[in-house]
């Protein structure tokens, strides 16, 4: 071998040699992602939601709260992602789609329609819902023991034969009851069905107005009052609480009392909130989704029907209206927490 050859040799081993300690150099500090019996493995979940919403926020703080009184807290052992579809039903399958690909530990799929399009979407990934109505109308299974292998979680049913109750009782003389809802959310549907069969013991009909979507609902709710309704009421439904304005404006215009089974948006202008602790049941399904993201299988944990009533009272709105709010329901107010 001749000495330019020989040289060349010894140059190019030399290269090769400073390439790989450079590259093992590169490699230092990253450190691999820890298994999960190490004690350092970040957990990672997204909520996932309809839209923007006080209540939901009110479910994802609870559930969040849950989680780390089970050792999974925020910024320390847990990555949190908050999504939403932007108040459209359409886009929830989508969303559902783009976090079963990421490798999560845990989807929380929030609102009925939102549990409805995970189960066409997410087949690997673990999920425990919240801020639901009606699981077994979106699809969960055939009973709250018997569901979908990869999901469990809290469902929470308002507390609507009250709310009727609570409006007689406010309105003794009033004929007509209304309502306006997305038919597509079988939640609503539930909800609505509960109130007509609750008025028609009473002598009462429910007037009813369905729409498809956000854009529709401020003509949706002046063809309800155009029908003479005299309280206009409005459940849990995802669309309409993207567009409560459409309704606010409407029925303030008309001097009509609104009343929600949503307290988190009395203050927007509605007269009395009949619903859920949000709060209270997301905690319950934070410390599910813990036993779920310890290794427990969702398919062994029983769906949990759980809803603690809330009443919230708008005082100010109710002297301008010469509405006077019966003492038990003042009290119960008072003793309201989130």
């Amino acid at each position: 071998m001749n000495i330019k050859l020989k040289n060349l040799l010894q140059i190019m081993i030399l290269t090769c040699v400073a390439v790989f300690v450079l590259l093992s150099q590169a490699g230092c500090g990253r450190e691999e992602p820890a298994k999960k019996d190490t004690g350092k493995y970040i957990y990672r979940i997204a909520f996932a939601s309809f839209g923007p919403d006080a209540a939901a926020d009110n479910a994802i703080q609870g559930y969040l709260d849950g989680l780390r009184s089970e050792g999974f807290e925020e910024g320390v052992n847990l990555e949190v992602q908050r999504k939403h579809a932007f108040g459209e039903i359409s886009q929830l399958p989508q969303l559902m789609q783009s976090l079963e690909t990421q490798g999560l530990d845990l989807i929380v799929p929030m609102s009925t329609p939102g549990l409805a399009a995970a189960f066409g979407a997410v087949k690997k990934t673990p999920m425990v819902f919240v801020y639901t109505y009606d699981p077994l109308g979106a699809g969960a299974g055939k009973s709250f023991e018997d569901h979908l292998p990869n999901i469990t979680g809290i469902a929470s049913f308002p507390p609507v034969e009250e709310t009727m109750g609570i409006i007689l009782q406010l309105f003794p003389n009033a004929r007509k009851v209304g309502t306006i809802y997305n038919a597509s959310e079988s939640n609503s549907v539930k909800a609505v069905g509960v109130a007509r069969a609750t008025l028609k013991t009473k002598g009462l009909d429910l007037e009813e107005v369905t729409v498809g979507s956000t854009a529709d609902v401020m003509n949706g709710t002046q063809a309800l009052l155009a029908k003479g309704a005299d309280v206009v009421w409005v459940t849990g439904d995802n669309t309409i609480l993207q567009a409560l304005e459409g309704v606010i404006k409407p029925v303030s215009d008309a001097h009509i009392p609104l009343i929600l089974n949503d307290p988190e948006f009395v203050d927007r202008g509605a007269l009395i909130g009949v619903g859920i602790g949000w709060h209270t049941s997301g905690f319950a399904a934070g410390k599910m989704a813990a036993r779920v993201l310890h290794g427990e299988n969702p398919s062994g944990i029983p769906i949990v029907a759980m809803a603690r009533r809330r009443i919230v009272l708008n005082q100010e709105l109710a002297k301008k209206m010469g509405i006077t709010f019966p003492a038990d329901l003042n009290e119960e107010s008072k003793q309201a927490n989130p």
